[in-house]
């Protein structure tokens, strides 16, 4: 290190007369004392009472740029592992994208999607649902199922034992994630057939539990999953069936709603606490069908038909969700409507355009939620998020 020093006694005349000089005309002598890591740099001495400390420049740090929205992305599915983290699946242009969000929705990027097309449903191939088991690992599915074990940065797809393409159902009905492992609903050669991974895993195995097809045109099912818990749900025209999982393995399970003449969706917000919405008497003969609500607190082994019907705008609808017992939220056409008092009451909590249906619903915790209002013509169209509970809902710019 280079100290530095002032004039020693002795020094040479000349610097001596010029130091009396600069004093004499009020002028200002500080020795300053250099900067080095881990010292506290005194301050000047100074030889008047009047002096001017010259600081380095500061320059500003450059602004982070808005990040700019994805032009034309319409979303088909979503999904979150947190309140921050979510992936959502849609459509630029007609062509499949994928979009994911680290700050809860606020901001997204663009992500590599599948090497496939949108799946539109029958005659086509390709991804239309998404879901993330955590930050790396998960799955499109649709007509195809592909698989990443690196956040979407890559894609493989994936054969699943027993899939039959050609039976006239959506091939990959549903899947999810939950406790380690994936479970996808898919149509099998005369019923629906379920399939399991672990996590991280492309080995998937059948389950020797299969759910018949019922005698209507066009059977589906759904899937819901709540930690070790599950529940498949079969609707053509009614409520054809049902498998529940429990200590690991499929059964069959008498799914709710099964003799009231009409399909059933189903959600759950533990292992033991379900709620149904059931359209009673659409297929019984009555001129009058209902959308009935009722709720099991023992895992499905019985429900309880609640007092109070959903609006008459749910008839038909397809899906729900529910994250508290007291907390539900369904979607009904293009409305969405929900009970914040355990089904004792419903009201409509968010009206969409025209021409459009409430496709998804689900909660991430109890307070944030999302919802996809699609097109009746392409299946897919906004984003939606809450972060009241359910109580307001708001468009999404991706």
């Amino acid at each position: 290190m280079t100290r530095m020093h002032g004039p020693r006694w002795g020094a040479a005349p000349g610097l001596l007369a010029l130091a009396a000089l600069v004093a004499a005309c009020g002028g200002t002598t500080t020795h300053p004392t250099p900067k080095h890591s881990g010292t506290t740099t005194p301050a000047p001495t100074s030889t008047s009472s009047s002096f001017v400390t010259i600081l380095p420049a500061v320059t500003a740090a450059p602004a982070t740029p808005a990040p700019t929205p994805i032009a034309g992305f319409e979303a088909a599915s979503v999904t979150f592992v947190s309140s921050q983290d979510g992936w959502v699946l849609g459509t630029v242009g007609g062509s499949l994208a994928l979009a994911r969000t680290q700050d809860g929705g606020t901001t997204w990027s663009s992500v590599t999607p599948p090497p496939t097309a949108f799946y539109s449903g029958s005659g086509s191939t390709g991804v239309s649902g998404i879901r993330f088991a955590n930050q790396q690992d998960g799955w499109a599915y649709g007509h195809d199922l592909f698989a990443t074990q690196n956040g979407g940065t890559s894609w493989t797809q994936v054969a699943l034992p027993g899939l039959n393409s050609s039976s006239g159902a959506t091939p990959i009905q549903e899947l999810e994630t939950s406790a380690g492992s994936v479970d996808a609903v898919i149509a099998g050669t005369s019923g629906f057939l379920i399939d399991t991974a672990t996590v991280g895993s492309n080995s998937w195995s059948t389950s020797p539990t299969t759910v018949a097809y019922g005698a209507g045109p066009v059977p589906e099912a759904q899937l819901v999953l709540q930690g070790s818990s599950g529940w498949v749900i079969e609707n053509d025209r009614t409520v054809a069936g049902g498998a529940r999982l429990q200590s690991g393995a499929w059964s069959a399970w008498t799914a709710p709603c099964s003799t009231v003449g009409g399909p059933a969706t189903l959600a759950g917000s533990s292992s033991l606490d379900l709620i149904a919405a059931c359209e009673a008497g659409l297929y019984g003969g009555s001129s009058s069908p209902t959308e009935q609500a009722y709720t099991s607190t023992n895992g499905g082994g019985a429900f309880t038909q609640l007092a109070t019907a959903l609006p008459a705008a749910c008839q038909g609808s397809s899906t729900l969700a529910s994250p508290t017992t007291s907390v539900a939220a369904a979607g009904c056409g293009g409305e969405i409507v929900a009970t914040f008092n355990g089904g004792g009451s419903w009201g409509t909590v968010f009206t969409g355009a025209g021409n459009t249906s409430i496709s998804y619903v689900g909660f991430t915790t109890s307070t944030q939620g999302v919802a996809v209002e699609a097109s009746l013509t392409s299946s897919t169209g906004p984003l939606l998020m809450t972060h009241d509970g359910g109580h307001t809902w708001a468009a999404v710019t991706i």
